[in-house]
Formats: structure tokens, C-alpha cells, sequence
């Protein structure tokens, strides 16, 4: 079965969240969501899948200054997630700030921006402590009076670095 409900201008302007849950016994419920910005003739969508919490670190790409929004959802109890942006593609040094998620709550934040960095950058979202955690990130990149924009699930990419022992030998360079 498929179903459409129009939810209007619900959230006035403000992020939100909607939170998805099937009656015991039955089907998953499985959601997309359209989102509209601007009026008549200069209006921009965006579709946003559904996606699973992250539950250790997610990442997205293309940041850029003053034009990048990240939403962070609780939706059963408070968590606390750490949020990195990396060196830009023009240099800089990472940066991270911690935020807490209120529980039922969805937060709007300009993530960090790298320290002394210009260009784009990528943005990785760690849960640290608490419930659950879903989040997106909104570019908006208004054009000709169209707000144009695109928003991204940040979806747990299960990345882990595995870094090698080693130990000094210099015996190979007698060989």
C-alpha cells in the first residue's frame, strides 16, 4: 500500500522531524519525504529518504560556509553528539563542537567551519553519548531569487581506521 499525506506548513518555517513507527504485527513502514521552499514560480524541492540512526559517526561532504544546516534528532532520549568538520579543500585544520539533543527534540545547527580554512569541507557526526541520534544536512545555495537547496541523510558509514603496529628497523637499509 502506498499512502501520501500533505503536511502543510507544519513546522512554520522551523526544522522538524517525523517520526515513522509501525503498529506491532504489521508491515515496516517504510518513508520518504518531499520538502518545498519558496513561492510560486521560484520554488526549489527536496526529497529526503528515511535513514537509520547513527549510531557511531557519520559523514558529509560539500560544506560550505553560511550555507550548510545540520539537523540532529533524539527521538526517545537526550544524546550528546560530536561534530567535526574537516581541513578544507583549501587548507585549515579540523575543528569539533559537542552538542546535546534534547529527547523528542530536533536541533538546527551552522556546523563548524575549519580554522583557518576556506573551501569546501566534509562534516562527520559522532554520537557520544545517549539515545539514538538521526541527522541531515540542508546546502542552500539561493540562485536568481530561487532558494535553491538539497538535504542528505547522514547515515551511519560504519568507518573505522585500523592502524598497523610498527616498529623501527633500519637493518633494511644495510641490505
Amino acid at each position: 500500500m502506498t499512502a501520501a499525506v500533505d503536511l502543510g506548513d507544519l513546522t512554520k518555517g522551523e526544522a522538524g522531524s517525523l517520526l515513522l513507527t509501525a503498529a506491532r504485527g504489521s508491515a515496516p513502514v517504510v518513508a520518504a519525504l518531499r520538502v518545498t521552499r519558496g513561492k510560486d514560480d521560484k520554488q526549489e524541492t527536496a526529497f529526503i529518504s528515511a535513514t537509520p540512526a547513527v549510531d557511531g559517526r557519520g559523514t558529509v561532504a560539500d560544506n560550505r560556509a553560511k550555507a550548510s544546516t545540520l539537523a540532529l534528532v533524539a527521538p526517545g532520549r537526550e544524546a550528546t553528539v560530536r561534530v567535526t568538520a574537516s581541513a578544507g579543500s583549501e587548507g585549515g585544520a579540523p575543528v569539533s563542537k559537542t552538542y546535546t539533543v534534547k529527547a523528542g527534540t530536533t536541533l538546527a545547527v551552522e556546523p563548524p567551519q575549519p580554522a583557518d580554512g576556506k573551501g569546501v569541507y566534509a562534516v562527520t557526526v559522532e554520537k557520544v553519548t545517549g539515545g539514538p541520534v538521526h541527522a541531515s544536512r540542508m546546502l542552500a545555495l539561493p540562485k536568481d531569487g530561487v532558494p535553491m537547496f538539497t538535504i542528505q541523510p547522514v547515515a551511519d558509514d560504519r568507518s573505522t581506521v585500523a592502524v598497523p603496529e610498527a616498529e623501527q628497523d633500519l637493518s633494511i637499509l644495510n641490505g
